[in-house]
């Protein structure tokens, strides 16, 4: 299990920032509720979903794709 730590704050936005490789578009699977941005070899995933956003970089930790 993660630590929110690991979430840190929510952007200006109101979103939860996930940075991943730019391999973790491979691995999951996106809904409506997370935006995908690309920049350069880094994808970040953003969604105002706390549990979504808990799901989602937690299989990135398991996978070793998260790039914090």
């Amino acid at each position: 299990m993660m630590s929110m730590e690991l979430l840190g704050r929510k952007d200006p936005q109101g979103y939860y920032v996930i940075p991943a490789k730019r391999k973790a578009l491979e691995y999951l699977k996106t809904t409506e509720a997370v935006i995908i941005e690309e920049a350069g070899n880094l994808v970040f995933f953003k969604t105002k979903s706390r549990s979504l956003a808990k799901k989602i970089a937690s299989k990135l930790q398991e996978l070793g794709l998260l790039a914090i």
